[in-house]
C-alpha cells in the first residue's frame, strides 16, 4: 500500500508586546499549548514602521496603549485574526480597518481600576504632603522647612471627572478621608452617583469648588483637551490637577502656563499628550508637579489580571470561538462569511 504523509498544520503565532513569560503566568502556558508565543518589549514601545516589519507572521497580537495598530500595520499581517488591548478600550487601533479585514479587536475590562484609583490617590497625597521636594531636600543634606506648605486631605473637596469603574473605586477609597465628593459625568445618572455618595455637578461648578480635580474619562473627540486655558482659569489657585487617564484630556501647553503663573498650585501626571514624553518636556522639571511614567495600572496584581484576560481572548479566537469582550463583533461575522 502506498504510504501517506501526514499533513501538519503550522501552529498559529502570537506576538505579545510588553508582556513577560513568567512561571506564575500559567495562562501563557495554556496559550502556548496551541500557539507559538513571541515576547517583545522595547522601552518606549514600537513605531508604526517597527510594527509593519514585525507583524507579518502573526495570527494574534497583544498590545498596550503604547502600540498603534494602524491600517498599514494590519495590511502587513495577512494572517491576523485578533488584536487584544490590555486594560482600557484601545484608542490606538483603527477599528474600521480591523473590521474591514475581519480582525477582532478586544479588550480586558475591569482589571486595573483598583490600581489606577490607588495611584490617583497617591498623587493627591504626594502633592498635599510635598513628598517629592521634601525627599529631595533631605537627600541634599537639609532638614525640614519651618513652613513647607504641607496640607491635609481631610476636609477638602475632590472633583472626579468620569465616574466609571475607576472613578467609583476612587470614591470608595476617599470615604475614610472625610472629603466632599463632586463628580462630572454626563452619562451617569444621579441615582448611580448616589450609590458611591458623590454629588453630580456640571464641569464649571466642579472646577470652581474642588481642591483636587482628578481625571478618569475616556479620550474621545468630545473630551480631547477637556481641560484647557478656560477650565484652568476656573480652578482655585490652591487646587491641584491629577491625570491618570489619558494625556490628551489636558492641553499641556495651557497647563504649563497655569503652573508657571501660579493659577493652580500643582499637578500629578501619570500620562502625557506624547508618550513617552521627551526629557525636555518642562512638565517633568517643575517643582510643583509629580510625574510617573504611565504606570498607574501596572501593579503586579493588575498586570497579572489583564494579561490573563487578554491571553484567554486570544485562545478563544484561535480555537474558533468568540471572544468575551469584542469591541467590533461585526468582524466575527465578516470572518465567518
Amino acid at each position: 500500500m502506498p504510504a501517506f504523509k501526514k499533513i501538519l498544520t503550522p501552529r498559529p503565532r502570537v506576538l505579545l508586546l510588553e508582556a513577560k513569560d513568567e512561571e506564575r503566568f500559567d495562562f501563557f502556558g495554556q496559550l502556548g499549548k496551541i500557539a507559538e508565543l513571541s515576547f517583545e518589549n522595547k522601552e518606549g514601545g514600537y513605531t508604526e514602521d517597527d510594527l509593519v516589519k514585525m507583524v507579518g507572521p502573526y495570527d494574534a497580537v497583544m498590545i498596550t496603549s503604547q502600540h498603534a495598530i494602524t491600517s498599514r500595520v494590519m495590511a502587513a499581517a495577512p494572517k491576523l485574526k485578533i488584536i487584544v488591548k490590555r486594560g482600557a478600550k484601545p484608542e490606538n487601533v483603527d477599528y474600521e480597518a480591523a473590521t474591514e479585514r475581519g480582525i477582532v479587536v478586544a479588550w480586558t475590562p475591569g482589571v486595573n481600576h483598583v490600581a489606577v484609583a490607588e495611584h490617583a490617590l497617591m498623587l493627591m497625597l504626594c502633592l498635599a504632603k510635598k513628598t517629592i521636594p521634601q525627599m529631595d531636600r533631605l537627600r541634599s543634606g537639609a532638614w525640614r522647612e519651618p513652613d513647607a506648605g504641607i496640607r491635609e486631605l481631610c476636609g477638602k473637596t475632590v472633583g472626579i471627572i468620569g465616574l466609571g469603574e475607576i472613578g467609583r473605586a476612587l470614591c470608595r477609597m476617599l470615604y475614610g478621608f472625610d472629603v466632599t465628593l463632586l463628580a462630572y459625568d454626563p452619562y451617569v445618572s444621579p441615582s448611580q452617583a448616589k450609590q458611591v455618595s458623590v454629588k453630580l455637578v456640571d464641569l464649571e461648578d466642579l472646577l470652581r469648588q474642588s481642591d483636587y480635580v482628578t481625571l478618569h474619562a475616556a479620550l474621545t473627540d468630545e473630551t480631547r483637551h477637556l481641560i484647557g486655558d478656560r477650565e484652568l482659569s476656573m480652578m482655585k489657585k490652591t487646587a491641584h490637577l491629577i491625570n491618570t487617564a489619558r494625556g490628551a484630556l489636558i492641553d499641556e501647553s495651557a497647563l504649563l502656563q497655569a503652573l508657571k503663573r501660579g493659577e493652580i498650585a500643582g499637578a500629578g501626571l501619570d500620562v502625557f499628550e506624547s508618550e513617552p514624553p521627551g526629557h525636555e518636556n518642562p512638565l517633568l522639571h517643575l517643582p510643583n508637579v509629580v510625574v510617573t511614567p504611565h504606570m498607574a495600572g501596572w501593579s503586579d496584581e493588575a498586570v497579572y489580571r489583564e494579561q490573563e484576560e487578554a491571553a484567554l481572548e486570544i485562545k478563544l479566537v484561535l480555537e474558533g470561538k468568540s471572544p468575551r469582550y469584542p469591541i467590533n463583533p461585526e468582524a466575527l461575522e465578516k470572518r465567518r462569511s
